[in-house]
């Protein structure tokens, strides 16, 4: 609690503003709460009042807040600029302000936990492309082939590209359980760095596909925010475009197409473009249409067989390559649950703030920590001993 006096006054305050905003807390309702005059909570949230212990415990506990997340001073600053993909309606307000106050959160935990461990996140992040002024197609399939070259990924099919991103580029990438009109978030700031959150529910290809369209996002469009309401702006346009092309890039999927029809003497069956489809990790449907974009297949070619009622999924499944369902659930990076681990570990977290910030219970938090400390193995030697997860931690 002794934080509270070298917290920025006006961060606390903003922090407890939205915590009050987001669960549609009149002042008046919080300030009668507190037993305190609503112009005392205004000053509060303005900054312009220092909190007391007390009243911030019980602002924390009204909000379900904990109060090592409202005093953290390694996040000041600039807030995320968060930019997402849907179709507004009238009942969306609330389903929105909770999915992007649950990432914000998420992605501030991640920030939490690279200084609890002193593990920073390397940003490799190129240049931002400039996409105003060109046609979105063309400039999404030359971006492709440019940051494809800049990745060393060549015209390849892609693997893991979520760890690639972290990892290679400084990305934090989460999977959520979002409304399914919600294909994904992306959010950037300066002290923060970039995040993506895609939806768990959706399928496999699907998601790879949502977060490609979101690394357009931050390769073009960093600081600013965009909301699409019912038709589809140039920079909407733009980014499904750069994940068709980044995802299928036009000479290795040509190459391929080719080789195909050569084996089947110029044929080319549902299967063979099933295949090519779980090859590239994406849908069916996006596929065809991409050869047909290359004029590799007839157009009309997927509106024919969807005519024809080809279905999909049965066949992937008669050559068991069906792509894998959403799991619905939240789905935490290897990374973020290692160093909130490694910070139990080192007593810098307790059990159950362990469990809070990997958005689980004590039961689950600790099948947790057993998949990370304690492993016996057993060495070149045949023989058996315990590997400790913060030898993992150590300096060589």
């Amino acid at each position: 609690m002794n934080k509270s006096n070298s917290q920025d006054p006006l961060v606390l305050g903003k922090r407890l503003q939205e915590a009050r905003k987001l669960l549609k807390l009149t002042q008046q309702w919080v300030a009668d709460h507190l037993k305190i005059a609503r112009t005392t909570l205004t000053a509060i949230e303005k900054g312009e009042r220092v909190i007391r212990p007390d009243e911030l415990v019980q602002l924390a506990q009204l909000y379900n807040e904990p109060i090592n997340r409202l005093l953290r001073q390694e996040i000041q600053g600039d807030s995320l600029i968060v930019q997402f993909r849907r179709v507004l309606s009238e009942n969306d307000g609330q389903e929105v302000e909770q999915a992007i106050h649950e990432f914000q959160k998420l992605c501030e935990d991640y920030v939490y936990l690279e200084s609890l461990t002193n593990s920073p996140i390397p940003k490799k992040y190129p240049s931002v492309y400039e996409i105003s002024g060109f046609d979105p197609y063309r400039r999404a399939e030359d971006i492709a082939t440019a940051e494809r070259n800049r990745l060393g990924l060549g015209d390849g099919t892609i693997v893991d590209f979520e760890k690639f991103l972290e990892n290679e580029i400084g990305i934090r990438i989460f999977a959520m359980p979002f409304p399914s009109k919600f294909a994904g978030l992306f959010a950037y700031s300066e002290n923060i760095g970039a995040c993506i959150a895609i939806n768990s529910k959706h399928p496999t290809d699907r998601q790879l596909m949502s977060l490609i369209h979101e690394y357009a996002h931050f390769l073009t469009r960093r600081m600013k925010a965009d909301i699409l309401v019912l038709m589809k702006s140039t920079t909407e346009r733009f980014a499904e475009a750069f994940a068709r092309y980044f995802l299928m890039p036009s000479t290795g999927l040509q190459r391929r197409f080719h080789e195909i029809k050569l084996m089947k003497n110029g044929e080319i069956t549902p299967a063979d473009l099933l295949r090519l489809a779980d090859l590239y990790s994406v849908s069916f449907q996006a596929l065809v249409l991409r050869l047909e974009e290359l004029k590799l297949l007839p157009k009309g070619t997927c509106d024919n067989l969807i005519a024809q009622r080809f279905q999909v999924r049965k066949a992937q499944n008669l050559l068991d390559i069906s792509p894998k369902s959403g799991t619905g659930e939240m789905d935490l990076p290897y990374r973020y649950r290692a160093m909130a681990v490694q910070a139990w570990n080192a007593g810098k977290l307790s059990e159950g703030q362990l469990a809070k910030i990997l958005r689980t219970n004590r039961v689950h938090a600790r099948e947790i920590i057993d998949k990370f400390i304690d492993r016996d193995t057993i060495n070149e030697h045949g023989e058996e001993f315990s590997l400790m997860f913060e030898d993992l931690s150590k300096p060589i």
